[in-house]
């Protein structure tokens, strides 16, 4: 079977780019007959360029004749869709329907409501946009105001007009919280499959340079973007109180410069600061702390970070907003908390816990990832997915 697999990848890396990946590949190895369609926003480098996206944010004619050449070349028999904004944009959905294509499409962010994808406004949760109303496209809610703006107007006509709910076959999402949004939303609950991001278990755990667990410096990690939703703030803040304990940040962002400036400031000696690191050297790094941190104050879907930290046998520490809760059982792998203070409690506690305690809890997070981010199991679902849609006579 062919899959047509797109993907818009963001300026910045970021985990829907290495879940794109990982899947295109997964399908390779699988024996799928895979076919690559990528854009990417870095090309978006001068302000003609700029004014080109906005004029093609809607319909771009330029992914309308590419995709129509790969369907006449390849033939696919089924159309993966991960994100298509700013560059392959919602007219890659009128020319696979054209073509009748089955289209599947994963949802990595909250984007089918919201332009900024995060449901977050002045530090706060915001679903003023689960509605959709015509005022939606003038709450802004990012810095880049009109980038913003057409986002806005190009969600609202696509409600409006039910482009997903008509042109897509399947939505895949890797939570039940994003299910139960999108439901809320007005998607039909039938076409919305829960298939949770998978990861190799082999491909780590099986590597020998974790083997420094329980011997080395006792310290906590953050790893993501360092910008407002993430929580690292807070989270900084609350270090700050408790500097007998370390917390290593990882990870490059518009906070950056503010957090270091902050760190220097105030003499913080328990924080440091390793910005981007490759793989291997994360892994490591998960594999040897206390537990992985996510105060994130915004919705997330899931978070790939999560998932590694459970594969490696990290336990993982989260707010009790969204879907991150959704594998955590508190105590067994991992805490969930509802305030800072709460927080403090669950690091301290942590901290002065019993190695064969953390070994337990280690056996734990990995009983857990196989229960939920396995690569079999959800292969499963997704290659269901696919065999029913090549089967599924479309009408011409």
């Amino acid at each position: 079977m062919k899959i047509l697999i797109c993907h818009n990848y963001y300026k910045d890396r970021g985990g829907e780019d290495v879940v794109f990946e990982y899947e295109a590949d997964t399908l390779q190895r699988k024996g799928y007959d895979v076919v690559l369609y990528s854009k990417h926003n870095k090309s978006i480098n001068s302000f003609i360029k700029k004014i080109g996206v906005f004029l093609n944010f809607f319909f771009s004619f330029n992914t309308f004749r590419e995709i129509k050449k790969i369907i006449k070349k390849e033939k696919p028999d089924v159309a993966h869709i991960h994100n298509i904004f700013s560059l392959i944009s919602p007219s890659i959905y009128f020319v696979l329907k054209r073509y009748k294509i089955p289209i599947i499409q994963t949802i990595h962010n909250f984007r089918f409501f919201c332009s900024n994808g995060l449901c977050l406004r002045n530090g706060k949760i915001c679903t003023k946009c689960v509605k959709n109303r015509f005022s939606n496209i003038f709450n802004i809610c990012n810095d880049k105001k009109l980038y913003d703006l057409f986002l806005s107007v190009v969600i609202y006509f696509i409600r409006k007009f039910r482009i997903y709910g008509r042109l897509i076959d399947y939505f895949i999402v890797p939570s039940t919280f994003v299910k139960n949004k999108m439901i809320e939303c007005g998607f039909e609950k039938k076409k919305i499959i829960v298939k949770r991001i998978p990861l190799n278990y082999k491909n780590i755990i099986l590597q020998k340079n974790f083997n420094n667990f329980g011997k080395g410096e006792k310290y906590f990690l953050f790893i993501g973007r360092l910008s407002e939703e993430k929580g690292i703030i807070n989270l900084i803040k609350l270090f700050k109180e408790i500097s007998e304990i370390k917390l290593k940040i990882l990870g490059n962002g518009p906070l950056m410069n503010a957090i270091r400036k902050f760190i220097e400031c105030n003499k913080l000696n328990n924080i440091e600061m390793l910005g981007y690191v490759e793989e291997n050297f994360k892994n490591i790094l998960i594999s040897n702390s206390l537990a992985v941190i996510f105060p994130s104050i915004g919705f997330e879907t899931c978070g790939l970070v999560m998932v590694e930290s459970l594969m490696i046998g990290i336990p993982v520490v989260v707010n009790n907003i969204s879907a991150l809760p959704e594998p955590i059982s508190d105590g067994f792998n991992g805490f969930v908390y509802n305030n800072l203070n709460q927080l403090e409690e669950i690091i301290l506690k942590l901290y002065s816990m019993e190695l064969s305690d953390r070994y337990k809890m280690r056996e734990n997070c990995q009983k857990s990832f196989l229960e939920f981010f396995n690569e079999d199991k959800n292969f499963k679902i997704i290659d269901d997915i696919y065999k029913k849609l090549k089967n599924k006579k479309i009408p011409k």
